[in-house]
């Protein structure tokens, strides 16, 4: 047998073991919801960084840390999904992982100056450990494939950086990090591009972002009890920890009534996952405004005074605004396969549904209420008005419901490719299926 042939005997039967997973149930286990745990207590220590200092440089600082924490969760996140998650080398990879995390989660509230040679190695060490995950998971399968030989090289790269950063101090520091970082990021977008790489479990995937979108929500609702336990138990004592309640009901039913698996059964049934990675880095702005919303809420829960209810508006309405255009994203990476033609050729234009243009509207009207000189109460009941608005004209939403009801489909057939009634009914988007087949059989 040539060369070229027992590579594409290989291919098929990668292919082949790929389907058969995809097709074979995923779900989140206990140990990746511990792991989650144990990222939102980092996440946690980092807003109560921001809270303690709500200024430009603190904000910087912070959001810089949340990237690198964010970046972590999704290694191991896609990892799981990519190669499962009840694998020995998961199994004790994760397990690893966990006391690095605990290690960074302990130093991300003390001052860089003291703590970042020590935030420094022991990213490095978490980073260390995904490679090593990578390099035996490549054991078990026989060869390392040439997608995870380029990720294995581009991480340990990284991971030196985060090294030499330990001996860094200031600007110089946090450069080094952000270099890291994004060398990390180019990484995977080159081999996400060179490569024919497995798309992630169309199940295991959404499941387990929704998941830490839950916990961080919860994260959230923690904060505002611990800023009423402050206060007196008097209705208007009472009232910002419900007005913010409410904000954060909203939240949760826009992102939850989305079909939030669908850019995941629309990456297996096309073959590409480059849509499905942008959806998963939407979620890096969304769960950041989350974190950022929490500061927000809290300064107007616990604190009294005109600096302290600047801090709130400047953070509250940024942090809502980002959470529905991130939102808006979301929905437009959730069907930009169909738009892009990979799975079917008509345009969607999701700009143009409702649950766009209100979350928009939304955005920017949040952003006008930072200068609008009202109450502190008048403004959280602003903010929670326009978040209840939101919520509702999106759920009135017939593309949404269209939606829903395409990937209920692709569930039930197991990703196969959307008929033409399957799309959503928005007007300008029908085509013949003249041209559909015309497409087709040039491609």
């Amino acid at each position: 047998m040539t060369a070229q042939a027992r590579k594409g005997r290989g291919a098929a039967s990668s292919a082949a073991q790929g389907k058969d997973r995809q097709d074979s149930e995923q779900p989140v286990s206990w140990l990746e919801l511990f792991f989650d745990l144990v990222f939102v207590t980092a996440f946690d220590r980092l807003a109560q960084r921001l809270l303690a200092h709500p200024d430009l440089p603190t904000f910087g600082v912070f959001a810089l840390l949340f990237v690198a924490l964010w970046w972590a969760w999704l290694g191991n996140t896609n990892f799981a999904a990519r190669y499962g998650n009840s694998c020995r080398t998961y199994r004790w990879g994760t397990l690893a992982q966990m006391l690095t995390l605990a290690a960074l989660a302990v130093s991300v509230r003390g001052d860089l100056i003291d703590v970042g040679a020590f935030f420094a190695l022991g990213y490095a060490a978490n980073r260390t450990i995904l490679v090593v995950m990578l390099v035996l998971r490549g054991r078990e399968e026989g060869r390392l494939s040439p997608g995870d030989r380029t990720l294995a090289l581009g991480f340990t790269v990284g991971a030196v950086l985060w090294v030499a950063s330990a001996w860094l101090g200031g600007p110089a520091q946090l450069l080094l990090w952000g270099v890291a970082l994004a060398l990390d990021l180019a990484c995977v977008l080159y081999t996400e591009a060179r490569y024919d790489r497995e798309t992630p479990h169309r199940g295991h995937f959404p499941e387990r972002v929704g998941l830490l979108l839950i916990v961080f929500l919860g994260a959230v609702v923690t904060e505002l009890i611990r800023g009423a336990a402050e206060q007196r138990l008097q209705p208007a004592d009472q009232l910002p920890a419900v007005l913010a309640l409410l904000s954060i009901m909203a939240i949760w039913r826009l992102y939850f009534d989305e079909a939030h698996t669908l850019p995941a059964l629309l990456a297996e049934s096309s073959g590409r996952a480059g849509t499905l990675l942008a959806w998963a880095y939407t979620h890096l702005p969304l769960m950041l405004a989350l974190s950022v919303l929490s500061v927000g809420f809290g300064l107007g829960i616990a604190e009294e005074g005109a600096e302290a209810d600047r801090h709130e508006r400047l953070l509250v309405s940024t942090a809502l605004a980002v959470i529905f255009v991130s939102l808006t994203l979301l929905r437009f990476f959730s069907v930009r396969p169909l738009d892009a033609g990979t799975v079917a050729p008509a345009p969607l234009r999701p700009a143009l549904s409702l649950s766009s243009v209100a979350r928009l509207v939304g955005a920017a009207l949040l952003l006008l209420l930072i200068a609008v000189p009202v109450s502190t109460t008048g403004y959280q009941a602003a903010c929670t008005l326009i978040t209840l608005g939101v919520a509702y004209l999106s759920w009135l939403d017939p593309v949404r419901e269209a939606l829903n009801q395409l990937e209920d489909r692709l569930s039930e057939d197991g990703g196969a490719e959307p008929s033409e009634a399957d799309r959503p009914p928005d007007g300008p988007s029908a085509v013949d299926s003249g041209k559909k087949s015309e497409e087709r059989e040039a491609s």
